[in-house]
């Protein structure tokens, strides 16, 4: 999914700030978007030069003037077409992966290194990650809470598998 409509789908939960947008890409990981802080403001601009969200400046408590964008009706339209037009793939690309199959080019040591530390940064993102919020501060719509939980389980089962299987990596 690109940036655009990533951004199309946040704002169609409600509005939010650029930074906004980008904690909530952060918080839901690399798993199901593949949309970068780099890529969301350009994205913001042409949604906005084409009329498909609003921006508007907020202020207040201090703080310095926000950017908010708002999606619009054209814009929710747009999405809808997106969406319908969309042929999803599930797909599973890590560089993790790639590394651990040709990891017999690895020493013992580095490779140990290397699913140890994988290891305790997937628990430590497993105990952190809250998924009843958003980070939008917008309540998740119950869609939202089952990507969430499937993110959750596929996190706990790869957790899981690595802890009972990584003798596999072992040399032969």
């Amino acid at each position: 999914m690109d940036a655009k409509t990533v951004c199309l789908g946040l704002l169609s939960f409600g509005e939010a700030s650029g930074y906004d947008l980008k904690k909530h890409v952060e918080s839901s990981g690399d798993l199901f978007f593949a949309t970068g802080f780099g890529s969301i403001y350009p994205a913001l601009a042409a949604l906005s030069s084409k009329g498909l969200i609003e921006r508007s400046r907020t202020t207040g408590g201090g703080r310095r003037d926000r950017k908010v964008y708002r999606i619009t009706p054209t814009g929710r339209s747009e999405l809808s077409r997106r969406l319908a037009m969309a042929e999803p793939r599930h797909t599973l690309r890590s560089e993790l992966f790639a590394l651990l199959y040709f990891s017999h080019l690895l020493s013992t040591d580095r490779l140990t290194q290397i699913v140890d530390e994988r290891l305790a940064a997937m628990i430590a993102d497993a105990r952190t990650e809250d998924l009843t919020e958003s980070s939008l501060m917008h309540p998740k719509p119950s869609r939202a809470q089952f990507v969430a939980g499937l993110r959750r389980a596929l996190l706990e089962t790869t957790i899981r598998y690595t802890r009972d299987h990584r003798k596999l990596l072992e040399p032969s």
